[in-house]
């Protein structure tokens, strides 16, 4: 029998996607970190020639937005958004802090902008090949204008050729990171369709181990675990709970008379009536035949007696002759509030005690167990 922490550690066989979302917005604030820790470094050791706007624009720039954006992601309100990775917009942000950090660089130019190609390949689990290579191809021009207002504003050290093949380098690497992106996204795409195939079959797998085949309701095993976890908090002193023992009268005459196709039937509507009636915490399963029973947590034996005795009034108004079925079923419960220390089997047999009496009195009423 599988307990509730066996379904929990066969779920982790499939991915979470928020998970997944939540660790690629942590990969990409640290490389926004990471370049600012670069940039300052350079800094420090008087590398890098930039003004105190441009360097704490970079700084301020890179930080702040990456913590709004990790917070966004964390707490799940990008979940519902076309692309909730926010990823070409993170990229466009961090490529502009990398330019503008290669603009106060002269020899160690490109360093700058090494930081890309992760980005690039982080970037490329939630951006398509279009995404990419258009992201690509914006470095490729911004590199181009970053070079051209280098050279404007205080010229450069290092030859025209050489700068002009680093570019060229930047370029192509970018562009084949960028076509081994697209490859990895397909990929990631087709994982997450398989992913939810699995979690479906999983769910389909777990219903058909809890749920009782005809009428849908929880069966007698999962019922029982149910029944367990209530004692123990009753047990604790956390809230007391109570159960209904319930069968529809005369069933038998139903199946006899108008056969099994509309005794199923019956138990099918009963269930979904049932189900209409009870509280938000409240549990219904079926036992076997027509004999269902009901947990209610937080309820005393008052409580519960009202809980079924609402049930039987409203489900003795329930007509199936105009559908050439049978007249109304009537129900009979018995009623039992947990005692602490008593075993679950104790508190079936006190309830099913007190729907013997209820039968025996006449059916078609509640009776509570005897004190």
């Amino acid at each position: 029998m599988k307990t509730p922490d066996d379904w929990r550690r066969v779920r982790r066989l499939t991915v979470s996607e928020r998970r997944l979302l939540r660790r690629h917005g942590r990969a990409v604030l640290s490389v926004a970190a990471l370049h600012v820790l670069l940039t300052l470094l350079l800094w420090w050791l008087g590398v890098l020639q930039l003004a105190p706007v441009p360097l704490v624009t970079v700084v301020v720039g890179l930080l702040v937005p990456g913590l709004v954006y990790l917070g966004l992601i964390e707490l799940g309100l990008t979940a519902e958004w076309r692309e909730p990775s926010l990823s070409m917009p993170a990229a466009l942000i961090l490529l502009v802090a990398f330019l503008i950090t290669g603009f106060g660089l002269d020899e160690a130019r490109i360093s700058a902008l090494m930081l890309f190609f992760p980005l690039l390949l982080l970037v490329s689990f939630r951006l398509g090949a279009g995404g990419l290579l258009a992201l690509a191809l914006l470095a490729s021009v911004g590199y181009l204008l970053m070079l051209a207002l280098a050279w404007r504003y205080h010229g450069l050290r290092l030859s025209p050729t050489l700068e002009a093949l680093q570019w060229l380098v930047f370029t192509l690497v970018s562009v084949s990171f960028a076509v081994t992106g697209s490859g990895v996204n397909g990929l990631r795409r087709r994982l997450a369709v398989k992913n939810q195939a699995l979690a479906d079959a999983l769910e389909q797998v777990r219903d058909l181990a809890i749920r009782d085949d005809l009428t849908g309701l929880f069966n007698r095993r999962h019922i029982l675990q149910v029944l367990e976890h209530q004692k123990g908090l009753a047990d604790g002193g956390i809230y007391p709970f109570s159960v209904c023992y319930v069968d529809l009268d005369y069933f038998k005459a139903i199946n006899d008379a108008f056969g099994h196709g509309w005794g199923d039937r019956v138990l099918r509507d009963f269930a979904d009536f049932a189900l209409a009636d009870l509280r938000g915490g409240d549990y219904l399963a079926r036992l076997g035949g027509e004999e269902f029973i009901m947990v209610l947590p937080q309820s005393n034996l008052e409580g519960a007696e009202l809980a079924a005795e609402r049930l039987r009034q409203g489900w003795g108004q329930r007509d199936f002759r105009a559908q050439n079925g049978p007249p109304k079923v009537s129900l009979s419960a018995g009623v039992a509030c947990y005692r602490p220390g008593e075993s679950i089997d104790q508190l079936i047999a006190r309830a099913d005690h007190a729907l013997y009496l209820a039968k025996s009195r006449g059916r078609d009423r509640v009776c509570r167990e005897e004190t």
